[in-house]
């Protein structure tokens, strides 16, 4: 990884006396981001370990689209489910960015739920965590808006080598990457109000396979596919009843 001057400067704020060993850290591909402890996604810091994945710009993207749905569509009232949290930050950035959105979210893994109620705190939002496994715990509420940024690498899929670093369980998913897919298409029918938004990261060649998923169950609603920054499909955005 190319450093920048910035990176620089933070890395010898943190390390003063042992910034050589950090570096050969960095050049063995140890993500910067664990060793400088935050990110800036959106705007907003949020600290990162190796409890959970680094944000990336594409699920910043995720959410500007959705910040947009929930405006064209009036949802700016709307209970709202970040499933598979992580570090919280899709339900921080939504939070602070419209305010008035009711926001829950979950995740299975108390290291990382520990890191975002850290990054709550940090960025002053009032959202409502709890522990929840997607695979096998049962959901009863109904939503307004779900959104989700779920594990949908294919276990065999080749991966940049400072992913290693990252939680494994929260990149990978079996069922060729769509395991976590086919659970939320399953139960979203149960726990969304009649008029709904469900908004999806996805691999960028999961398109049909996702779509095809949730027209099952949503055979009536729009469901469409928009691209990332790099022309790569990676967004699905099932609307129930909005127009």
């Amino acid at each position: 990884m190319n450093l920048t001057d910035n990176d620089l400067r933070l890395l010898k704020e943190k390390y003063p006396h042992n910034l050589e060993d950090i570096l050969k850290k960095i050049k063995n591909n140890y993500p910067i981001q664990y060793l400088i402890g935050n990110v800036n996604f959106y705007g907003y810091p949020i600290n990162v370990d190796e409890s959970v994945l680094i944000p990336r710009f594409e699920t910043e993207q995720l959410i500007e689209k959705t910040i947009n749905l929930i405006k064209k569509y009036n949802f700016l009232n709307a209970s709202v489910l970040d499933m598979a949290t992580g570090s919280g930050c899709i339900a921080i950035t939504l939070k602070k960015e419209l305010p008035t959105l009711k926001i829950e979210a979950l995740d299975y893994s108390v290291k990382a739920l520990k890191k975002a109620s850290e990054n709550i705190n940090l960025n002053n939002v009032d959202i409502t965590l709890f522990k929840h496994d997607i695979l096998k715990d049962t959901l009863t509420k109904k939503y307004d808006l779900i959104i989700s940024n779920p594990p949908y690498v294919p276990k065999n899929q080749h991966v940049e080598k400072n992913i290693a670093y990252e939680p494994q369980d929260a990149i990978f998913a079996s069922h060729n990457g769509l395991l976590f897919y086919e659970k939320i298409a399953a139960i979203a029918p149960n726990i969304v109000h009649q008029k709904s938004i469900i908004a999806l990261e996805i691999n960028y060649d999961q398109k049909q396979q996702v779509i095809a998923l949730f027209q099952k169950k949503f055979p009536k609603s729009k469901i469409f596919c928009e691209q990332d920054y790099n022309g790569f499909d990676r967004f699905i955005f099932i609307l129930n009843n909005c127009e």
